[in-house]
């Protein structure tokens, strides 16, 4: 069984009081010689890090998560350092940027990163203007960092000894575990677009085989949005831990800003091509379900659910998103969602989304009945049953409702032919057809090609219907 949380270790080597103080001049050092060198604003990044142990597997961990996120917002700010120095000492980890922009800027951006996730509590990111002066979250109207365990303030409570060095230790774990698992289902998320964009023949789709009915994207254009939304995934998740204890009908708001990012960044990586706007939608609805549960349930022994509590907790974040079609604000760009529910009263990925993925839960036993068949083939059969059922707006938007008729038609006569379907060879020959057949009528199901990758995701994950969670005790 594919193990989702896993225990970072916390042995290493002690270091005295001695090498940590002289550690911290060397750093105080270090620091004035890169201001005096380069004349521009200096970030320092250091960890949480109790005990006489400064340098473990878990802090290991924590650190490289540090620098990811760092050199993501570098590159998305356009920000060059003019020197850059990474450090993982015995005495502790540390990383020093010099940034040619203003302290303040950065300091408000070290500010939010410091506040974005879980994990980021367990980092220092302190920014040194030009004059050596350390800028401070008071300057810019804002309370002292929280501590770990209590949330009062963390300077108080660290002179005070208030929290037992075994109890941070444990709660610094625990967000180590949150944020690797949330990784994990991140990458089986992304590992599920590249699969569905890989899987061919698809009629009119983009495959391997070629562009379908697209003219201005392939299957490149596909991989790079999918490295793109990798790490929104993983937001979403985290986000759906961090709102546990709001009520559901809440947490739609909360993500959808991150939604919004993920959108940017698909579009920067395609060149303002929509190649996954849809499955940005679903799956962060089924990526934040996942971290709530995986939240509310880690506070006991272990953690069980299944497809169904997922899509029907994504059900309850999605309440009431159809409506918002009909109470469109006037001021806004009318979009192909917009008109066509105007038209044709055609809901698309809202609509499925609040029926908490029905098309896929009820195609999933419809799966399995062909499990004699290898993966792939399996996967066309699914998408087969998805083109056969699903009133998809792509194809709507496209073609009209002759065009939905078409390729809903087209598929049930396939899936009629029970001789063709069990036969791969002759599958792929008629799907090559019917590929033919859309693109000639520029017509692409691009609604049911979200549905199979998100089952997909689904799939990935079904023979582990138990996620243990070793709660760590403190």
């Amino acid at each position: 069984m594919q193990r989702f949380f896993q225990t970072f270790s916390t042995q290493g080597k002690a270091v005295s009081l001695e090498a940590l103080l002289n550690a911290r001049e060397e750093r105080a050092l270090l620091q004035q010689q890169l201001l005096a060198e380069y004349r521009s604003p200096l970030l320092s990044v250091t960890l949480t890090a109790v005990g006489e142990v400064k340098k473990n597997p878990l802090l290991d961990y924590v650190f490289e998560k540090a620098l990811e996120k760092l050199t993501a917002l570098f590159s998305q700010r356009e920000w060059i350092p003019s020197k850059k120095i990474i450090r993982p000492l015995e005495t502790g980890h540390e990383a020093f940027f010099v940034l040619p922009i203003k302290a303040c800027e950065l300091k408000r951006a070290m500010i939010e990163l410091e506040d974005s996730i879980p994990l980021a509590r367990l980092w220092d990111l302190d920014v040194v203007n030009t004059d050596g002066i350390l800028l401070s979250r008071a300057e810019f109207g804002l309370p002292p960092r929280a501590c770990l365990i209590c949330g009062d303030n963390a300077k108080y409570c660290a002179r005070s000894r208030h929290h037992q060095s075994n109890e941070i230790i444990a709660e610094m774990q625990e967000r180590a575990q949150m944020h690797d698992f949330a990784e994990q289902i991140g990458y089986l998320a992304y590992q599920a677009l590249l699969q569905e964009a890989h899987l061919s023949p698809k009629p009119g789709l983009v495959d391997a085989i070629n562009n379908g009915a697209h003219q201005d994207m392939n299957l490149h254009t596909f991989k790079q949005s999918a490295v793109a939304l990798k790490p929104f995934f993983v937001e979403f998740l985290l986000k759906g831990m961090t709102t546990s204890d709001l009520p559901e009908s809440q947490v739609l708001e909360q993500i959808r800003p991150i939604g919004i990012q993920a959108e940017k960044a698909m579009f920067r990586a395609t060149n303002n091509i929509n190649t996954h706007k849809g499955a940005i939608f679903s799956f962060g609805l089924v990526c934040a379900a996942i971290g709530r549960l995986a939240a509310t349930q880690s506070k006991s022994n272990g953690m069980t659910f299944d497809i169904g509590s997922i899509c029907t907790l994504s059900a309850k974040f999605a309440t009431g998103i159809t409506k918002e079609l009909e109470d469109y604000p006037k001021h806004l760009p009318i979009t192909a969602g917009v008109r066509l529910f105007r038209e044709q009263g055609l809901t698309g990925a809202r609509g499925e989304a609040e029926s908490g993925f029905q098309q896929i839960q009820s195609l999933l036993p419809v799966f399995d009945e062909y499990h004699q068949q290898g993966w792939e083939h399996r996967l066309l059969i699914a998408l087969l049953h998805l083109m056969a059922k699903n009133p998809d707006t792509n194809v709507v938007n496209r073609g009209g409702l002759e065009g939905l008729r078409f390729v809903q038609q087209s598929a049930v006569d396939l899936l009629k032919n029970q001789q063709l379907i069990f036969n791969k060879a002759k599958l792929t020959q008629a799907l090559l057809k019917f590929d033919s057949d859309c693109i000639a009528k520029n017509l692409s199901a691009g609604g049911s090609a979200d549905l199979l990758a998100l089952m997909i995701f689904f799939l990935s994950f079904r023979g582990n219907p138990k996620w243990h969670y070793p709660k760590m005790q403190s």
